[in-house]
C-alpha cells in the first residue's frame, strides 16, 4: 500500500538504485547493434518494456538517473534502442529530461492523485463530446471490447489482457470526439498506465468485473447520445479507481471531484465509491 508520505526523489546524477549490480569481473563488451528479430519484438520495444516495468515496480525509483549505457547492459541491447525507449517514456510522462539527462518521474502519492484527477476531468469532458459525435460502428466496437473483457478469467494472464483491452476502450472514446486538439492535449495523460501505476506503485488490486460493469454503463450512455450521463459515468469510472489512503474521507473526495450540488446525480449515474481500494481500473 502506498504510504501517504511522498517517496523521496533521488537528486540529479543519482545512480539506478534498486537494480542488482553486475557480476564481479571484467566489464562485458558493449553490445553490437542488433538486427530486428522477426520472431519477437524489436530491440527498442524490449528495452521499453524492461525499463517501464522497472519504473512501475519501483526497481527504478523516482529520481533515478536513467543512464543509457547501464540500461543497454541490462537490456542486452545497444544504446540506440535504449535511447528510443527513453524518448517514448519521456513522452508518456514516466521519465523526465533535465539538462540533457533523463530521470524517473516522481510517483509519490500526491503525484499519483494528480494523474488520476487529470484523467478523470479530461476523459469526462471527452466522453460528453463523444456522446454527440460517436458513430454506430464505434459504439459496436466498444460493446465488443466489453464482451471480450467479460470473458477474461482470474488467472495471471487476465490482468495483462485487460490492460490492453482497457486501453483500446478509452482510446476509441477519445477518437470519437473528432477533435484533434483534444487528442493532442490528452495524449500524454492517456499514455500513462493508470492500471500499472495503481497495481505496481500503489500496491492496490484491479477488479476487472467491476471496472467492466462501469464500461458497460459508459457504452449505454454513448449509445443513447446522452452527453451528461456519459460524462458523469466516465468521471465516476476513473475517480472510483483512484488509489485510496487508509482512513481517507471518500465522501469528501467525491464532493470535491464533482461538486456538492451534483453529488446525488453522480451517485445515481455511477454507483457509490465504496470499496475503491479494491476497485476497477480506468
Amino acid at each position: 500500500m502506498v504510504s501517504p508520505q511522498p517517496r523521496a526523489s533521488h537528486p540529479p546524477g543519482a545512480g539506478m538504485t534498486g537494480i542488482a549490480p553486475a557480476p564481479a569481473g571484467p566489464i562485458a563488451a558493449k553490445p553490437a547493434a542488433e538486427a530486428p528479430d522477426a520472431s519477437g519484438p524489436r530491440p527498442a520495444e524490449r528495452a521499453y518494456a524492461m525499463i517501464r516495468d522497472a519504473i512501475l515496480s519501483g526497481a527504478l525509483p523516482a529520481g533515478a538517473h536513467l543512464r543509457e549505457e547501464a540500461l543497454a547492459q541490462m537490456a542486452g541491447a545497444s544504446r540506440t534502442p535504449v535511447r528510443e525507449a527513453l524518448m517514448r517514456l519521456v513522452s508518456e510522462g514516466l521519465a523526465v529530461t533535465e539538462n540533457r539527462h533523463r530521470y524517473v518521474a516522481d510517483f509519490s502519492l500526491g503525484e499519483v492523485e494528480v494523474i488520476f484527477d487529470l484523467r478523470a476531468r479530461m476523459e469526462s469532458y471527452a466522453a460528453g463530446i463523444a456522446a454527440r459525435r460517436i458513430t454506430g460502428e464505434e459504439v459496436a466496437r466498444l460493446s465488443a471490447l466489453v464482451e471480450r473483457i467479460d470473458t477474461l478469467g482470474d488467472g495471471p494472464d487476465a490482468s495483462d489482457d485487460f490492460f490492453a483491452l482497457n486501453s483500446q476502450f478509452h482510446a476509441i472514446i477519445i477518437a470519437a470526439t473528432r477533435s484533434s486538439q483534444l487528442r493532442a492535449l490528452t495524449a500524454q495523460a492517456l499514455a500513462l498506465p493508470l492500471v500499472g501505476i495503481k497495481r505496481f506503485v500503489c500496491d492496490q488490486g484491479v477488479d476487472i468485473q467491476r471496472s467492466n460493469a462501469q464500461h458497460r454503463d459508459i457504452v449505454s450512455a454513448l449509445a443513447r447520445r446522452d452527453a451528461e450521463w456519459a460524462a458523469l459515468a466516465m468521471m465516476g469510472h476513473i475517480i472510483s479507481t483512484k488509489p485510496v489512503v487508509p482512513g481517507a474521507d471518500i465522501a469528501a473526495d467525491i464532493g470535491a471531484d464533482i461538486g456538492a450540488g451534483r453529488a446525488k446525480d453522480f451517485g445515481a449515474a455511477t454507483g457509490a465509491r465504496s470499496g475503491a481500494a479494491a476497485g476497477g481500473a480506468a
